[in-house]
């Protein structure tokens, strides 16, 4: 039977250790056979070994929002869990044998032996640098993607409010002006024997809910009263146009019977005609809008270096990210004629992204999120607080490292401040944290003059 050192032996990894530094290894490892489907490391736990694949084949994958990404299958030869043992941090993905495997597994005991090799610590470093840049290159495409979708399915909801707005209102437009015809030739026949007298109400005041409520009411009971047929319906809009029951009593002055409720029900529907296409004005205007802002936010048709106002790009982003601030009370607070930074739109906007997302997550179902912007000699420096329950100081050092995040599996891939730190070296800004329980502050600071740096 082949011992653990004479197959560690067999593979390039280890193939020239010195037989006393592969003892030792050996001597605190051990060999296991997996069934295909066996979990050797789970994303999220402590990291205790590492394993070498002497036969078969596992399957790298890392949890996010919605679905498993696979990141790398590993053959013979090849060592997996060094990552996270060399990082003191829990494991950032799950590996799973996807046929029947051996594996030699080596405890972190062990694997500080071989550490004392500097032979295996330049092959390890060579392997952890790729494996990162690949993961990282993976998890980036795949947290693009997913922000497409989010803001796709994001737009085509919020879309969908003032499109089914315009359409709903356009149907009734449609049956209003027909009604308004059939009242207007109603009301020609009965004017031949009345006299109508023109009253146009002023703009409408500006009314509390109460207020508007009581005004609707008196409307329909006087409507009523006069046999006007529809005066729940007709009565809003009339509200709006500014008719009150004593301007109604004033422009039926002279009228009698069915002439006073014919010219009534015109009024109304006159006003409702009104009503609805300035609801279909709104709501045409809310989807230009929306269109205008996904159009700014991608920076579509631009080059990759623009003069940008940053605060442009924090208010469009505001708005893609409204459904995730709904009881959050947005507190903005810009110094004016800030002037322009020299850098890449669409950057930029992922940094206001995923700095206002994590705020919006800290602070869960409420809170305030305070964003400043102020001018300071050379720069423009930006501020985002949030009222959440802070990062821990244990921690507060690693923020910024690639793939760490205090979020549980599949909520996060720990990329999201690494990127915000990434792009604002290259254009020469920085970020700060100050944090405690009240809350955490990111202070980002951009160049007006632009300085990237390189290497």
């Amino acid at each position: 039977m082949t011992t653990i050192a004479e197959t560690l032996r067999g593979l390039p990894y280890f193939a020239d250790l010195p037989d006393k530094l592969l003892q030792a290894v050996c001597a605190g490892s051990e060999q296991v056979e997996l069934e295909p489907g066996t979990v050797i490391i789970e994303e999220g736990t402590d990291s205790v070994e590492m394993y070498v694949v002497v036969d078969g084949e596992l399957v790298v994958t890392k949890h996010t929002v919605d679905k498993d990404v696979e990141l790398a299958r590993l053959g013979p030869g090849e060592v997996v869990g060094e990552i996270a043992l060399l990082d003191g941090a829990p494991r950032t993905a799950t590996v799973e044998a996807v046929e029947k495997s051996t594996l030699i597994k080596v405890p972190m005991a062990a694997f500080e032996d071989l550490l004392k090799d500097s032979r295996v610590v330049r092959r390890m470093f060579r392997t952890v640098t790729l494996r990162l840049r690949e993961i990282e290159e993976t998890l980036r495409h795949e947290e693009r993607m997913a922000a497409l979708g989010r803001m796709a399915a994001q737009l085509m909801h919020e879309l969908n409010n003032p499109a089914a707005a315009v359409a709903r209102s356009t149907q009734e437009l449609l049956l209003a002006y027909t009604q308004l015809g059939e009242a207007a030739m109603a009301f020609a026949g009965a004017a031949q024997t009345g006299e109508a007298i023109s009253v146009k109400p002023e703009p409408a005041p500006t009314l509390s809910a109460l207020e508007r409520a009581d005004l609707e009411d008196r409307l329909v009971e006087w409507l009523n009263g006069h046999g006007v047929t529809g005066a729940w319906d007709i009565a809003p809009g009339m509200v709006d146009a500014g008719w009150t029951p004593a301007l109604l009593d004033e422009a039926t002055t002279g009228m009698e019977g069915d002439q006073i409720a014919t010219y009534s029900r015109w009024i109304g529907m006159r006003a409702k005609a009104e009503q609805l296409i300035g609801e279909i004005a709104i709501g045409a205007g809310r989807i230009s809008e929306l269109v205008r802002v996904v159009k700014d936010y991608s920076f579509v048709d631009r080059g990759p270096i623009q003069e940008i106002d940053p605060t442009s790009g924090i208010r469009d982003t505001l708005i893609l990210l409204k459904h995730k601030l709904l009881n959050t009370e947005v507190v903005l607070d810009f110094e004016e004629d800030l002037g322009t930074v020299e850098a890449s739109g669409r950057d930029l906007n992922q940094v206001w992204t995923n700095l206002i997302d994590n705020a919006a997550d800290a602070m869960g179902e409420d809170g305030i999120l305070t964003i400043t912007a102020v001018k300071e000699p050379g720069a423009i420096v930006i501020s985002v607080a949030d009222t959440g329950t802070g990062i821990p100081d244990t921690i507060a050092d690693r923020i910024f490292d690639p793939f760490y995040t205090t979020k549980e599996p599949g909520k996060g891939t720990g990329l999201g401040l690494h990127t915000v730190h990434s792009i604002l070296r290259r254009i020469g800004g920085d970020i700060d944290v100050d944090s405690s329980s009240s809350g955490t502050t990111f202070t980002v600071t951009l160049p007006t003059t632009r300085e990237p740096v390189t290497g």
